[in-house]
C-alpha cells in the first residue's frame, strides 16, 4: 500500500504521544499502538488522549500514535509503518480465528517440515521482544544512576500510580520530595530514551 500523496507524509499537525514537540531535526511519524508499544511508551509520558483510530480498507481500524523520528527517512519509515499495520491486522485476525491447544502448540513448534504454526516465530513477536529489550536496557541505565529509578520506571510501566510507588519503595524522601523524585526519574528516562534508543 504505497501512498504518494503528501497528506500521508506530513504528520506535523498531530500531537506527539507524550505531548513533547519534535526537535528541529525530527518529524512526527505514525506508530501502530500495540499493547507492547503502549507499555513501552508509558514511562516516557504516554498520553492516551493522543491515540487516534485510523481506518484502513474494509473498515479495519488500527490504533495509532505519533512519535518523533529523524527527518529524511519518511519514505522508508512509511513502508515500515504499513507493514506494521498489516502485521497488526493479521495478528488481530489470527487471535480471533486461532484456538491452539497446548498439545497442538507443542507439536507445531517441533514440526520439522515447517508446516506447523509457531506463534513464537512471528516477526511481530520479535518486534515485541526487541521493544522489551530496549525497555530493559533503559531500566538498567536508570538503575546504574539510582537503583530506585529503575524500580520506579518498571512500576510505572506495570500501571502503578505514583502514590502506590511511594508506598512500595523506600526512597528515603517525604511525600512531596517523593513525587518530585518520580517526576525527575520520568524526565531522565525520557532523556536517556531520546538520546540512546529513539529510532
Amino acid at each position: 500500500m504505497t501512498i504518494k500523496d503528501n497528506n500521508y507524509r506530513n504528520f506535523s499537525n498531530r500531537a506527539p504521544f507524550n505531548n513533547i514537540p519534535a526537535k528541529a531535526d525530527e518529524e512526527l511519524v505514525p506508530v501502530v499502538l500495540t499493547k507492547e508499544m503502549k507499555e513501552t511508551l508509558k514511562p516516557l509520558g504516554f498520553d492516551s488522549e493522543n491515540v487516534e483510530t485510523w481506518t484502513f480498507p474494509h473498515g479495519k481500524k488500527v490504533p495509532v500514535v505519533s512519535v518523533p523520528n529523524k527527518k529524511g527517512f519518511m519514505d522508508v519509515y512509511m513502508k515500515f509503518f504499513y507493514s506494521e499495520v498489516e502485521r497488526y491486522l493479521k495478528r488481530k485476525e489470527e487471535v480471533k480465528s486461532e484456538d491452539l491447544s497446548l498439545d497442538k502448540f507443542l507439536e507445531d513448534i517441533d514440526d520439522e517440515d515447517g508446516n506447523g504454526f509457531d506463534p513464537t516465530g512471528t516477526t511481530a513477536l520479535e518486534d515485541e521482544a526487541f521493544l522489551m529489550q530496549v525497555f530493559d536496557m533503559l531500566v538498567a541505565d536508570l538503575s546504574a544512576q539510582d537503583e530506585n529509578m529503575g524500580k520506579i520506571i518498571r512500576l510505572l510501566s506495570e500501571g502503578f500510580q505514583k502514590k502506590e510507588i511511594l508506598d512500595k519503595l523506600d526512597i528515603g524522601k517525604g511525600k512531596t520530595q517523593g513525587y518530585a523524585f518520580i517526576e525527575k526519574t520520568q524526565k531522565i528516562a525520557r532523556d536517556i530514551y531520546n538520546s540512546k534508543y529513539r529510532w
